[in-house]
């Protein structure tokens, strides 16, 4: 049980919590608390060249729940709260003053919910899993000092995992992919794929490790030098078509009524997308009813 609650914060630990292929037994629930820096230090061109400048800062704490009704359905929830702000050092691209002001910007982002499905959970294991994202209120989304894109999506994905006990019952590999529906903006869809690839080693029984690497790809939107009205600019960032690769690394300990994880996350490369570093940590408190 421990190395599955182990695993269970260590994956909501990436920049977007992610599910995972093991699921716990029934009755078994998480209360995560979560903390997570992001620093945007630079931008990437159409064709992956940097563009200097333009910096901003996101700092977040998502608060969530996992519970298992069965031995094979389990249902997440959860909602961040953000805040934003414009680092410059020039003014903003767009000229926008929720940018100039250099200050922060909070609220509340997205309502989210999960349901995943096991339907594997050996030495293989097999989860689907359908997930809903939902905007808690109308905020602004143009500009850097904004919550999010404000837009309602739905995820497709499945998940799957292997323990390699052949080597060593320490050692685990997994894999994610995921297929999210994201509600047209000018007409223009803009749907995306996410394909995620961890290691996991239980150094101990209490220690935990992570590695993994993580590809997102847009289907449809527009590249930056394809914006071109007053219109698409107002939208820039719902319909700009990003695509990125990140490198991850996490740890996770579980004390007696308690596990403490943090990862920490590279923009290693991509089009049309941030370059910069996110850092995780936090607390998920296991219970059983």
């Amino acid at each position: 049980m421990r190395p599955i609650l182990v695993a269970l914060a260590l994956a909501i630990s990436g920049v977007s919590a992610h599910a995972q292929a093991w699921v716990p037994p029934a009755g078994i629930g998480v209360v995560n608390v979560v903390y997570q820096a992001i620093n945007n230090t630079n931008h990437r061109l159409a064709d992956g060249s940097l563009f200097d400048g333009y910096d901003s800062l996101s700092r977040g704490v998502l608060f969530s729940l996992d519970y298992a009704f069965t031995d094979r359905l389990s249902i997440t929830v959860g909602i961040p709260y953000l805040g934003s702000k414009y680092t410059g050092p020039e003014p903003s691209f767009f000229g926008l003053a929720v940018d100039d002001c250099f200050c922060w910007q909070h609220g509340w982002q997205d309502f989210g919910a999960t349901a995943r499905y096991n339907v594997a959970n050996g030495p293989f294991a097999v989860t689907p899993s359908i997930s809903f994202g939902v905007p808690s209120h109308n905020y602004d989304y143009f500009g850097e000092a904004v919550l999010g894109r404000n837009l309602n999506e739905i995820r497709l994905a499945i998940d799957v995992g292997r323990r390699l006990d052949a080597i060593s019952d320490r050692l685990s590999v997994s894999a994610r992919y995921s297929y999210a529906i994201v509600e047209k903006v000018l007409d223009l869809p803009n749907n995306r794929s996410n394909i995620a690839v961890d290691a996991d080693i239980l150094a101990t029984r209490k220690l935990a490790t992570r590695v993994g690497v993580a590809w997102q790809r847009s289907h449809g939107g527009l590249t930056s030098n394809e914006v071109a009205t007053e219109e698409q600019f107002s939208q820039y960032d719902r319909i700009l078509k990003d695509n990125n690769f990140h490198i991850s690394g996490g740890v996770s300990y579980s004390l007696p009524k308690v596990d403490v994880f943090a990862s920490y996350v590279y923009y290693a490369a991509g089009t049309d997308t941030h370059v910069g570093r996110a850092f995780t940590a936090g607390l998920s408190f296991p219970f059983e009813r």
